[in-house]
């Protein structure tokens, strides 16, 4: 959760800064929340589904800090009860604590186990494709926020032709005689506020998306380092008594059958 208060900040500091410099002069008060409304008004209809995008990306990145956590794909002190019952020669045990976590490392774990008796690269790759199996939905769920940090510009630049169109619209009808420059602010703020609105989703959308997908990475690679260090301090001194016969498989193969 050390991650929420920045991205919370940068989501709707940004936003407010963004506003607060548009809509103050120096000669007039601090900008207030009507202002900010009135901002947000000006943008027209395209703040509707630029709005939505954004409540979206808020929900996604609050989902990804509650369920990507690491604790919960490898409790800290699994190896370490694992170990002791490893070495106390209770393999049931070891099974035991491995399912009780409900975590990918004790699905890994619990695989070594079974496996033990079959080639130490077997076992290790067997593992290694359970916890990738495991990790996989996680890099997967971040797709959505680059959806959103690719909409979002796109339906800003929409509205910023909305603006422009009816702009035009006006100086049209105005014609040759002239007229207040005033008449078409509305449709310049439309233009303005909604590409900006577009690229301050997508910035931290895409900001996001690259914190959780490289956050997942980085714990598979922890995962797989704790197999490989697990699978040599129990199976290494067995290996001149297992069954050679099954080939080891290939880690993008995916989990095999016993």
């Amino acid at each position: 959760m050390r991650y929420l208060y920045p991205v919370l900040f940068l989501m709707f500091g940004g936003v407010a800064l963004l506003f607060a410099a548009d809509g103050a002069a120096p000669a007039e008060a601090p900008f207030t929340w009507k202002e900010f409304i009135h901002m947000i008004e000006a943008g027209g209809v395209t703040m509707y589904p630029l709005g939505l995008l954004s409540v979206a990306a808020l929900a996604y990145s609050l989902e990804r800090f509650l369920r990507l956590d690491k604790k919960v794909l490898a409790p800290p002190d699994l190896s370490e009860r694992c170990r002791k019952l490893w070495a106390a020669g209770d393999r049931k045990g070891v099974i035991a604590a491995a399912r009780e976590s409900k975590s990918a490392l004790g699905k890994s774990i619990e695989t070594m186990v079974v496996f033990y008796n079959k080639p130490l690269d077997y076992v290790v790759a067997l593992a290694s494709n359970i916890a990738t199996a495991e990790l996989l939905p996680h890099v997967r769920a971040c797709k959505p926020l680059i959806v959103i940090a690719t909409t979002a510009p796109l339906l800003g630049l929409f509205g910023t032709i909305l603006g422009m169109i009816g702009a035009f619209r006006k100086f049209q009808a105005i014609g040759s005689a002239g007229g207040d420059p005033s008449t078409f602010a509305g449709n310049i703020s439309e233009a303005l506020v909604t590409a900006a609105t577009g690229l301050i989703i997508a910035a931290y959308s895409l900001f996001l998306y690259h914190l959780f997908k490289n956050k997942a990475l980085r714990i598979g690679d922890e995962l797989r380092a704790e197999i490989n260090t697990l699978a040599i301090e129990w199976l290494l001194p067995n290996t001149e008594d297992v069954d050679r016969t099954v080939p080891a498989p290939s880690v993008a193969s995916g989990a095999a059958k016993p």
